[in-house]
């Protein structure tokens, strides 16, 4: 009776093996990974010899080394073991490269992020690679489908009633409310008159858009009140140098006003201070205007912030404005394109050549 048997396999250790099993661009692996499945079948080493065409020696040593090292111990690659040959990513080193760059750097390296620099170091001081190029390590992180990607700070509610009005705006979303118009409304801002980075695109060799670095802060700063209809997929607003709820109780008429009176407006926003006033409350039940507002922390159930997140991106973003009324102006022409209302060319291309060529 055969003293030297494979342990116990892991569940992904099974999977592995058989996987090794398969492959056929490396014949050594394969035929490490029958040893271990054969022996963990029950047969005996003698008769494990006989099929893979090798000696009972070689089988209790390919045994030995996968019960100390696990599936490191039977790896072999000749990229790895041999040298002046040409090196070949195969598919079980290509998955490793993928696993530890998805690992935590913290636990890994101490450190909160990667690096490709970093990365490759770690790679070949593990000798998981004996060498690999940062562009090569590129290419074969972006074929894994391993990216880079922004992460966010997140803040959890803490709103007793929480659910209760999750639920309701959820209605509310999923079903138009008969007779009635859902909109969101929320403020942007304070616009200050300040420089703001962004970006842009370059050509080779030329230089990008370079915004003074200190400002004015004597300008004052002025308030959007917008409002997002969901049935009409439009959105509309006003501007206001304060945000107290004079101000928001006279955006509220205006916006009542652009609707028939007898249609029921539900208006989706935040637990903001000017919202909750009691005149605002008051005025809004009595116009056939009715609020649902969002939990403490949980801006995000109000969907005009993914509005508020292009119109960011695409007139605040990269900009350097010198009068609230340019900021206005562009604001309202971002609008007028987003609403459809106006084509997407603001200048012919050969007019703007023309002045180019003129001003140089």
């Amino acid at each position: 009776m055969d003293t030297v048997k494979v342990r116990p396999l892991r569940p992904y250790e099974k999977k592995k093996l058989h996987r090794l099993k398969r492959q056929m661009t490396n014949g050594v692996n394969s035929r490490h990974a029958r040893i271990v499945l054969l022996s963990r079948g029950g047969l005996r080493n003698r008769d494990i010899a006989a099929r893979i065409d090798c000696s009972p020696q070689w089988v209790r040593s390919i045994i030995h080394r996968f019960n100390e090292d696990g599936l490191l111990g039977i790896l072999w690659y000749p990229w790895l073991h041999a040298a002046g040959r040409p090196r070949r990513f195969l598919a079980d080193v290509r998955e490793q490269i993928a696993e530890v760059a998805l690992a935590s750097p913290k636990a890994l390296v101490g450190m909160t992020c990667w690096s490709l620099a970093k990365l490759r170091g770690y790679l070949v001081e593990q000798r998981i690679v004996t060498s690999i190029s940062r562009e090569w390590l590129r290419t074969l992180l972006r074929r894994l489908g391993v990216r880079w990607r922004r992460t966010k700070t997140w803040k959890e509610s803490t709103d007793v009633e929480f659910w209760p009005k999750y639920q309701r705006l959820r209605r509310l979303y999923r079903r138009r409310p008969d007779g009635g118009r859902r909109l969101c409304v929320d403020e942007l801002g304070p616009l200050n008159l300040l420089p703001r980075g962004g970006r842009c695109l370059a050509g080779r060799g030329k230089g990008v858009e370079r915004h003074r670095a200190t400002y004015s802060r004597k300008g004052g700063v002025r308030h959007w009140l917008a409002a997002y209809d969901l049935e009409a997929d439009r959105l509309l607003g006003q501007f206001y140098p304060r945000k107290t709820w004079a101000q928001f109780l006279g955006f509220l008429k205006w916006l009542r006003g652009r609707y028939p009176t007898g249609q029921t407006l539900h208006v989706v926003l935040d637990n903001y201070g000017p919202h909750l006033k009691v005149e605002v409350v008051a005025w809004a039940w009595a116009n056939r205007v009715r609020l649902y507002f969002t939990p403490t922390n949980a801006s995000w159930l109000n969907r005009i912030e993914c509005q508020f997140t292009a119109l960011k991106e695409f007139v605040l973003g990269n900009s350097d404005y010198r009068s609230h009324e340019e900021l206005q102006e562009a604001i309202e022409s971002y609008v007028q394109w987003r609403n459809g209302d106006r084509p997407l060319t603001k200048q012919h291309w050969r007019e703007y050549k023309r002045q180019q060529s003129s001003g140089n």
